[in-house]
């Protein structure tokens, strides 16, 4: 006697967002995030990729069920009109949860989220960020090899004032490669990585950081590696990065990462981490201010906004620095402060 073929479930996407980032680049760029990511997943359920995704993945993104999961994670309460505007844009299309995980920062609320998801795919994706066209294909196409267990995509910012054009080039970002290439990656950002969830959990997720706000990513990469899981960029998932909002925003920014810089491998005071934050960030400054030199016309810079453009770099670069400085003179307070 013959038995019938079992029929395998649809895969479940998990679509995990942040929302602390919203405290400093403002919840409209979060409401342009969810309208794209809406518009895509139609796209992806009507069969309109991109010529660009392979065969496998256009197969492979068939086997998902057409509702995909979607969850807001955020530090505090997300304000009653926001909250019924994405309920009623998104209900149509997408499971919605709106958690609250109070007092809780950027890499633990993506772990939050991650224990609320269902899916076979969870996918970390920034309230701040903007994906290109065919991000959400080509980044969730790319598990049609059974040799991805987690793949990235790419982070840049797009030149579309003086502010951006200065940080496209002298941040930490770079200008985007449109090779379309798909290859084994160490360093990626937590702004837009998919994973499969099993993988992700028993990695143990984002790892705690102590008194820093960022370098959990690195982290994870590591405890992947360990495991003999290589972590994928696929260059034609991109997503735009802002700069910073204000030049408060930039001397805060920066501060913290000189701070992170200088807690990587201790939260004490010791000279080595003095030594390698201001290192580092002169070293970053100094590339920076290359790439500025070189690439000032790619961006749609004018001759006369170059010197603002190197002293938006030079800035940032420097305030890195004195982060650094004052976490070695006081790592308690400056543990307590710059909590971006």
């Amino acid at each position: 006697m013959t038995q019938d073929p079992v029929t395998p479930l649809p895969l479940r996407l998990s679509i995990v967002i942040e929302w602390a980032n919203t405290r400093l680049n403002g919840q409209p760029r979060a409401a342009a995030l969810v309208d794209r990511l809406e518009r895509q997943w139609q796209e992806l359920l009507a069969g309109k990729y991109s010529d660009t995704l392979p065969g496998e993945g256009r197969q492979f993104l068939t086997g998902f069920d057409k509702r995909p999961e979607l969850l807001i994670v955020s530090s505090e309460a997300v304000p009653v009109a926001m909250e019924e505007a994405v309920r009623e844009r998104l209900s149509a299309t997408f499971d919605v949860g709106i958690h609250v995980g109070d007092g809780l920062e950027y890499y633990p609320l993506k772990n939050f989220g991650a224990g609320l998801a269902s899916g076979d795919i969870l996918l970390f994706v920034d309230s701040d960020v903007l994906p290109d066209d065919g991000w959400l294909a080509h980044l969730v196409g790319t598990f049609a090899r059974s040799d991805v267990d987690v793949v990235c995509g790419q982070t840049y910012v797009a030149p579309t004032g003086l502010f951006a054009k200065a940080f496209a080039l002298g941040w930490t970002y770079k200008l985007p490669n449109r090779s379309g290439k798909v290859f084994p990656v160490r360093k990626f950002y937590a702004n837009t990585i998919a994973l499969r969830t099993a993988v992700f959990r028993q990695a143990g997720g984002f790892p705690s950081i102590g008194r820093r706000t960022r370098g959990a990513a690195s982290l994870l990469g590591r405890a992947l590696e360990r495991r003999g899981i290589a972590v994928w960029e696929n260059q034609h998932a991109c997503v735009d990065h802002p700069p910073p909002s204000s030049l408060r925003h930039l001397a805060v920014r920066a501060l913290a990462h000189g701070r992170d810089q200088y807690m990587k491998h201790s939260e004490e005071r010791h000279l080595t981490g003095l030594g390698r934050s201001v290192g580092i960030a002169t070293g970053r400054m100094g590339r920076g201010v290359y790439r500025t030199l070189r690439g000032w016309r790619r961006v749609g810079l004018r001759s006369w906004e170059l010197p603002a453009a190197l002293a938006l770099c030079i800035g940032y670069h420097a305030f890195f620095a004195l982060g650094g400085v004052l976490t070695h003179l006081s790592p308690s307070a400056m543990g307590r402060r710059f909590r971006v």
